[in-house]
């Protein structure tokens, strides 16, 4: 059976050579192996190398291109003739696209600081209260793990997190979770199931579930980007954009260059000047994303013109 899609940025269809389940299974099966093999050359790498930190960074690049590269590219070469145009890396985002992405990530930060307080306040019943302490010891040990990551003072230090937290892990993710597995669902689905799904499975793959609600939707959020965009480098830009930014912001904060923490700017809606940033927020974002639809379909009619 073949299969074809078309973005709605592009008038340019695809075919898969193979059912969209066979392509969903090649990529899942790629993913389960090379991250059981990741687990192991971690072990070994934290027991070889004395600098704790230096492991961590060649794991994290390790991962990156095993976990989420290779598994994108194969099964993209095994599901179509044309896996560029599948992964959707043939084409780019013109720069007033970016440059409203960027706007509505920026304008969306207090906004996205209350949702993740309130996501890592929720109380369970006590019924489930050893789950929740599972819960939040990996959630602790993983944020320790990214601390020990970007760990460092020095401008080579603060380059290094750029490169593997910002670069690396933006680029890489992308590739497989919006290029590959939102890409192959949205041949049998809807296409707005697909963005959500790979949001979710996105959100849920990092086991972090006090921050799993602001994670799902800045998942979907790069998942309607591809969509708009018909091109896979603007949410790899906006994700770039989100990881470099954390990893500025924790050097600063380790040199203590900034007295504001960011992360709590509107976080508290309790106090009148945080709800008040809040709900501007929740406005310029809505403002932001309604135009940056709107560019994305200018240019869709431009595209369609020529």
């Amino acid at each position: 059976m073949v299969n074809q899609t078309q973005s709605p940025t592009s008038n340019t269809s695809i075919r898969l050579a193979v059912r969209p389940a066979v392509s969903l299974i090649l990529l899942a099966c790629l993913f389960i192996f090379f991250l059981m093999a990741t687990a192991f050359i971690m072990q070994f790498l934290v027991s070889k190398i004395p600098n704790q930190a230096g492991a961590l960074r060649i794991g994290a690049v390790i991962q990156d291109l095993l976990v989420f590269i290779i598994p994108a590219i194969a099964t993209a070469m095994v599901s179509t003739r044309l896996p560029a145009r599948l992964l959707m890396i043939d084409s780019k985002p013109t720069l007033i696209m970016i440059l409203a992405t960027l706007a509505a990530m920026i304008v969306s930060v207090p906004a996205m600081n209350l949702l993740v307080e309130w996501n890592n306040s929720v109380e369970f019943p006590d019924s489930l209260s050893e789950v929740a302490a599972q819960m939040r010891a990996m959630e602790d040990a993983a944020e320790k793990s990214v601390e020990i990551l970007m760990g460092g003072t020095s401008i080579g230090s603060l380059i290094i997190s750029i490169l593997i937290i910002g670069v690396m892990a933006g680029f890489s993710e992308e590739l497989f979770f919006r290029g590959a597995l939102q890409r192959i669902l949205s041949f049998s689905t809807n296409a707005h199931v697909a963005i959500w799904v790979t949001a979710f499975i996105f959100s849920a793959f990092h086991l972090q579930f006090f921050g799993f609600f602001p994670r799902l939707l800045l998942g979907a959020f790069f998942g309607y980007l591809l969509y708009w965009s018909g091109s896979l480098w603007l949410p790899i830009a906006a994700h770039v954009f989100n990881n470099s930014i954390v990893a500025i912001v924790q050097w600063m904060r380790q040199r203590q260059l900034i007295g504001v923490d960011l992360d709590k700017v509107g976080s508290n809606p309790g106090e009148t000047p945080d709800m008040i940033l809040f709900i501007i927020s929740i406005i310029l974002t809505l403002v932001a994303i309604f135009i940056l639809y709107h560019i994305s379909q200018s240019v869709h009619c431009l595209s369609q013109k020529k």
